[in-house]
Order: C-alpha cells, then structure tokens, then sequence
C-alpha cells in the first residue's frame, strides 16, 4: 500500500498545530491575566493587622515583564517580584520574618483571561530553616481599578496564621 505524500506534511502541520494549542491558550490568557496585575502599578494603602498603616507600592520592572510589589512601612518591608509563565503567575517574595531572610516561591494557575482572584501556593523557598516563619499561600482578589486584597497565610512551626489587607489606591 502507497501513501500519497502530498497529504503528509499537511496532516503532520495539523497534529503538530493541535498539540500546541492548548499551550497557546494558556500563554494567551497567562499574558491577559498577567497585564490585569500590572493595572495594579501605583501606590496603595492598607490598615495593618498590627495597627497602623502599611503600603504597597507596585512597580513595573524588566520592560514590563516583571511586576515588583513592596508592602510595609518605610522602616520595614517586603519585596515580592510577580512573573508569568506557562498557565501560571510565579511570585518570588523575599521575606523578612527572620534575621537571614527567605526567598518563597508561589505559583497560582491562571484558569481565565479575565480572572479577579489569583491563588498562590507554596511552591518551593531558599534559606528556609525547617521551623522558621514563611508565607505558605497568598490569594489577591482584584475589587476595582481602586481597590484589591491580599489574604496571606504565614506558617510558623507549623502553624498557620492568616491576615488580610484590603488596600485602597493612594
């Protein structure tokens, strides 16, 4: 039996085509969802659970390719750079619970273009001591182009403690 090779290379072009299109998708909307975080860009303001006022500043680094959050007071705070990837949103925050610091790193699956609520999960951390303090989990629900919430939870030996805080746009 002889194939016609004419319809070769159009079938192959057509398979190769439907197994990367899943992919695609999930880069699409991994970029669509990615560009409603950097909305976020601006200075921001919320009501600390230990009293007082914390900020949140969030900049676009790296031509946009990058989103860098700093929380807290002037005197203490929190670096967190937000990525994209593949079907997902990668956070690195580099913590300062502790004297040496931790670097955790939380993903959150992009499920629609147009998504208000980004979970991010323990994925994986550099210099975290087995009972040292560490964000396990971060949910950011998006409100309005004038508000947005981060709901942490931090464990610590093996606790978990969650705080949220509602920030307003400065």
């Amino acid at each position: 039996m002889r194939y016609d090779t004419r319809f070769r290379l159009p079938a192959l072009v057509a398979v190769g085509l439907a197994a990367f299109a899943p992919l695609a998708l999930a880069q699409s909307a991994s970029a669509d969802a990615f560009g409603r975080l950097q909305g976020l860009a601006g200075a921001w303001e919320a009501d600390s659970p230990a009293g007082g006022k914390l900020t949140s500043t969030m900049v676009l680094v790296s031509k946009g390719t990058a989103i860098e959050e700093t929380i807290g007071t002037p005197a203490e705070n929190e670096v967190s750079l937000y990525t994209r990837a593949a079907g997902r949103i990668v956070m690195t925050h580099y913590c300062a619970l502790t004297a040496e610091g931790n670097q955790v790193r939380l993903e959150a699956r992009v499920t629609a273009a147009s998504q208000d609520e980004f979970v991010f999960s323990f994925a994986g951390a550099t210099n975290l001591g087995r009972d040292d303090p560490h964000m396990r989990r971060m949910v950011l629900r998006l409100r309005d182009a004038s508000h947005f919430s981060e709901v942490w939870t931090m464990r610590k030996k093996g606790k978990d403690t969650v705080f949220t805080l509602d920030f307003a746009r400065k």
